[in-house]
């Protein structure tokens, strides 16, 4: 089809850090196509922050956290019936659901847009009156990208972006000064936590992998810590024997600029990876029970590299059957042979 006219568009991907700067490509597609256009994001409060500083969009809406589960049903039924009204008044022309679960086709459908874009999946269709073409890639992104290519939008590239404001990157150069993390060290960040169990390498592995990275390679090393992690990660820290300084910051832009100023970030399959990835930090993903050839869409000519377990009968779940997760089967040794690749060819990789 030929792209549709449309002055207010309305993207929704509702849940996970990663999964919404995966999206980016596609906001960055329609801004292209659409440069009059007001371009609005739906997510949940905590995926939202990610797309705070993006220059392409108007607004971020974030779905009110008495629309999420767990809340009680009478507080939520009123909310959503508030929230349902304000999305109609809005006057979307276009609206892309990126999720496609039954709570986004819902809201999908109650903005009454003339244009509703969505996936033909397990009922859901009737939210939607223009239905996405999928194409045979596997990748995540592809599948997202498929959304602006049914409605005739062009694609030139799908590079993922997270954006930072000055005020967010001189954040970070005062925590890097503070904690006299300068000089001529390069420095290395590590991200051990996961939003599964089963894709989480353990602590032991991260402190044998800090310590090696500190000893053999003089790398000055950063541990990023999740909500309420900082204590996990100061002994992290304590088997690694070395001072690790930890990250711990609710903004996820402060998080991008200072992990836009490291020289490699190594992680799990979790959103921080994706938001290293994306501000162009030479990334190692590590994975367990998730496959990267669908959720690791990065050049490894960028310096971006994904070590996955060596294990064929992975059970793909949220918590491990095995006595010993898959993931496990990733040795330090072989991210330690990573580190130094990637860091040989990254050698003259722009300063800051």
């Amino acid at each position: 089809m030929d792209a549709p006219k449309a002055g207010r568009i309305l993207i929704s991907r509702l849940r996970f850090i990663g999964d919404v700067v995966l999206t980016t490509p596609v906001i960055r597609a329609l801004k292209r196509h659409y440069a009059e256009a007001e371009l609005y994001y739906l997510a949940e409060a905590g995926p939202a922050a990610v797309l705070a500083r993006n220059p392409y969009l108007e607004e971020v809406i974030a779905l009110p956290d008495e629309l999420l589960p767990g809340r009680s049903v009478l507080t939520r039924c009123g909310e959503q019936l508030r929230f349902l009204r304000d999305l109609r008044q809005r006057r979307f022309d276009l609206v892309i659901d990126l999720f496609g679960n039954p709570r986004s086709a819902l809201l999908t459908l109650a903005t009454g847009a003339r244009l509703r874009v969505g996936y033909d999946v397990r009922g859901r269709g009737a939210a939607y009156n223009v239905k996405i073409r999928r194409s045979d890639a596997l990748r995540v992104v592809d599948a997202y990208l498929d959304a602006v290519r049914t409605i005739g939008v062009p694609v030139d590239d799908d590079r993922t972006e997270v954006h930072f404001s000055a005020e967010d990157a001189a954040w970070a150069d005062s925590w890097l000064a503070e904690r006299a993390v300068d000089g001529d060290r390069r420095i290395a960040a590590l991200n051990p936590g996961a939003s599964w169990p089963a894709k989480t390498w353990s602590a032991g592995r991260f402190a044998e992998l800090a310590r090696r990275m500190i000893e053999a390679l003089n790398l000055r090393v950063l541990l990023v810590a999740g909500p309420g992690q900082q204590e996990a990660m100061d002994g992290l820290a304590d088997l690694a024997g070395h001072a690790c300084p930890v990250v711990e910051t609710a903004s996820l832009t402060r998080l991008a600029a200072l992990i836009r100023r490291c020289d490699l970030f190594v992680s799990n399959d979790c959103g921080p990876m994706h938001i290293a990835a994306a501000v162009g930090t030479p990334t190692i993903g590590l994975f367990g029970p998730s496959n990267p050839r669908i959720w690791f869409p990065y050049s490894q000519a960028e310096g971006h590299v994904a070590l996955e377990a060596g294990t064929d009968d992975c059970c793909g779940r949220d918590f491990c059957v095995r006595p010993v997760p898959c993931i496990e089967s990733i040795s330090p040794c072989q991210v330690l042979e990573a580190v130094e690749s990637v860091l040989r060819g990254t050698s003259n990789r722009p300063a800051e």
